[in-house]
């Protein structure tokens, strides 16, 4: 790569966060009209959360299913599988939860998020909204990211009590785990901080999101290909922001009193 080329990467790479950040700060700036958009954020609930269920379900499902298998193998080769349940538990809510989640919802709502924008963008109509002074990021954005934020919690619960019980079946139903000792050691495990690990994660995965696509579907030009362009960008930019975010919390967010204790 010659010198040149690389300056115009590094030079559109922070074009690219600065133009991001306004449009953070456009976004925000626009919740105080929150109360006026309330029917569209209320719509965007239904198509973030309600409509995710299925997939969620489907995915949690599978994914508990997995762990109460293979967590059961690795444990009872040293005799540890009495531990399966509180390990379940912490890892859902800790990682697995909010992540998959956030991967799932990005597949499902955050590209059709990137798709509906850029069409919008590259018919004009995103140009109709300012001409009728319809501010576009109040009335197509913050419902967006606001319904984001309260639904990923949600569907994060969700998942984790679908993994939950998917787990538990597979380990006492299938292999030869004792369903007392399952639900035991997972209430001993799974401390409130644990659910507030998760919470915190996934409100802030639908944040980013929601954002970015709204942001990629924002800048769509050009004719029908800007529009696959959009939402690949989206994906791919979401699923990482998901990943980087992921890494930050888990070193800023503190670990619960009894795992404390079990490291002392």
């Amino acid at each position: 790569m010659k010198l040149d080329d690389f300056l115009n990467s590094i030079i559109t790479f922070f074009g690219l966060i600065g133009d991001f950040s306004l449009f953070v700060f456009e976004t925000l700036k626009s919740s105080v009209h929150f109360w006026r958009r309330r029917e569209l954020f209320f719509r965007q609930c239904e198509f973030i959360g309600v409509s995710s269920l299925g997939i969620n379900l489907a995915a949690g499902t599978f994914m508990g299913a997995v762990l109460g298998y293979q967590l059961y193998v690795s444990l009872h080769r040293f005799g540890a599988e009495a531990l399966l349940g509180g390990t379940v538990g912490v890892a859902l809510f800790r990682e697995l939860a909010p992540v998959m989640s956030g991967i799932m919802v990005t597949g499902r709502a955050g590209a059709a998020m990137a798709a509906e924008i850029s069409s919008m963008r590259i018919s004009e109509q995103v140009d109709a909204l300012e001409v009728m002074a319809i501010d576009p990021i109040e009335y197509l954005v913050f419902p967006r990211v606001a319904a984001g934020v309260l639904m990923m919690p949600v569907l994060a619960i969700f998942f984790t009590t679908i993994a939950t019980f998917a787990a538990c079946a597979v380990a006492c139903g299938v292999m030869d785990l004792q369903y007392s000792i399952f639900w035991s050691q997972y209430l001993k495990m799974v401390d409130p901080i644990e659910v507030i690990h998760c919470l915190t994660k996934a409100a802030t995965f639908g944040l980013v999101l929601t954002w970015v696509g709204c942001f990629c579907g924002f800048r769509a030009y050009g004719g029908a290909r800007a529009v696959g362009q959009a939402t690949r960008n989206s994906v791919v930019a979401a699923c990482l922001g998901i990943l980087l975010t992921d890494y930050l919390l888990t070193s800023v967010l503190p670990l619960g009193f009894k795992t404390l204790k079990v490291m002392e």
